[in-house]
């Protein structure tokens, strides 16, 4: 346990690491943080004198590590359709249904077009997320080491394979915690991904898919 810990610390402390790595570092932590003291507060009356002692001590110090740590104001949750609504624009951000989520259609300044998606998605773990996501073409072989590589360069998002419809492409992806959500992240995030997404498009074949 000790070691996974300190794995996770050290994950977290290096930012030179990608955000993807840190951002589950961070939360593997805090999982762990509530884990730890839910058992300790079970056992915040325990009739062994001994125990009940250290049980006490661990949740004081606990209680002092978070002095000075103000809590998180409570935000709202916004619904998947809020967030794609936020994205529009008059002549430059079109939002429309699409499955079971939303299509930004994103005309873009150098006049070619690009395609984001945004949809939920609930992890093995419970969480859920808002996806958000941009197709930039069929994957080739001599693309994958590229693909890699830009990874590391890309400061939002992550390029990944998904299919659709039995065909598989290639898209550039960010996801975030549904809880944490709103509207100019979500359309930060939409703009980001339209301009790289094309960029990666341009590179990879040059043809404008809208």
């Amino acid at each position: 346990m000790s070691e996974e810990l300190e794995r996770l610390a050290q994950q977290l402390r290096d930012t030179q690491a990608g955000w993807v790595a840190r951002r589950d570092a961070a939360q593997g932590l805090g999982k762990t943080v509530c884990f730890a003291l839910d058992i300790l507060r079970e056992y915040a009356d325990e009739m062994d004198v001994d125990v009940r002692r250290v049980v006490d001590q661990a949740l004081s110090e606990a209680s002092a590590a978070l002095e000075g740590v103000p809590p998180l104001p409570s935000v709202k949750q916004y619904t998947l359709e809020e967030l794609a609504k936020a994205c529009a624009k008059d002549g430059e951000r079109v939002v429309a249904p699409h499955g079971k989520g939303y299509v930004v259609q994103v005309t873009l300044k150098s006049g070619r077009h690009q395609a984001v998606f945004m949809n939920q998605h609930k992890r093995k773990d419970g969480a859920e997320l808002i996806r958000v996501f941009t197709e930039c073409g069929k994957p080739r072989a001599d693309a994958f080491e590229w693909a890699l590589r830009a990874n590391m360069k890309i400061s939002l998002g992550a390029l990944a394979l998904t299919r659709d419809g039995g065909e598989e492409r290639l898209v550039l992806t960010n996801c975030f915690l549904a809880r944490t959500a709103t509207p100019s992240l979500i359309k930060a995030s939409v703009k980001e991904l339209a301009h790289y997404g094309d960029w990666i498009e341009s590179k990879l074949g040059g043809l404008d898919d809208f």
